[in-house]
């Protein structure tokens, strides 16, 4: 509560405090709590995209360097994206790193000494490129990370629960399908290849008979599967 200042100065008026919402499995780190102790009003939610939403229209997907490497890895990084970009159009990839070990700055990104800096830089690259609206955003610490939110949502809607919980759902149970029919590596093969996404995917794969079938399709024949989902 604050006080009025209107004359007499006795009345008071409800202050709104600023809204994050979090997926619960992000309660594990202390970035909720440093938020919360920043005076942001933190709702946990079970998330299918993203892992804080801080307006209607703003995703955030946080990522540690090792959580980085091995999303990119298994390709669960596009399908993240992929998801943020269809359902909100300010995507944000935002990457932790540990500000006690070295690193440098290589074109746009902030990237570790050690030798798989290149292959990070590349897939990252790729994954801008595919994705023009999401904003890759380098944070030395879950500190700066919560001074970082606190500015983004500065004269910002704030985000509802039950739209971002509701966000996803319908994919996650085409996925769920997909997982109990499919073997799991040709999914994620047949999900990295062009014009695949999370709409086309599961008809593409009940209309394959097997990998070798999909790979041997004409151009032809894909643009029918296309035209009949």
């Amino acid at each position: 509560m604050k006080k009025s200042t209107r004359a007499g100065g006795g009345d008071v008026e409800p202050v709104t405090l600023p809204k994050i919402i979090v997926d619960m499995r992000e309660f594990r780190s202390e970035l909720p709590s440093l938020l919360y102790k920043r005076g942001i009003d933190i709702e946990p939610v079970t998330l299918q995209v993203g892992d804080y939403i801080l307006s209607p229209d703003m995703c955030v997907e946080r990522k540690s360097i090792s959580d980085l490497i091995g999303s990119l890895n298994s390709g669960r990084l596009y399908t993240q994206a992929l998801s943020m970009t269809r359902y909100y159009s300010k995507p944000i990839l935002l990457i932790e790193f540990d500000e006690k070990k070295p690193f440098v700055l290589q074109g746009r990104y902030y990237l570790s000494t050690d030798e798989s800096s290149n292959d990070i830089r590349s897939k990252l690259q790729l994954l801008t490129l595919h994705f023009p609206r999401l904003r890759i955003v380098w944070s030395p610490s879950p500190f700066s990370t919560a001074q970082l939110f606190h500015e983004l949502k500065e004269g910002k809607d704030e985000p509802s629960a039950a739209a971002a919980a509701a966000v996803g759902n319908e994919d996650a149970h085409l996925e769920d399908e997909r997982l109990e029919k499919y073997n799991i590596e040709i999914q994620d093969f047949v999900a990295k290849l062009p014009g695949v996404n999370s709409k086309n995917v599961n008809h593409l794969l009940n209309k394959g008979k097997s990998l070798p079938h999909l790979l041997t399709l004409s151009r032809k024949k894909y643009q029918k599967y296309w035209e009949t989902v």
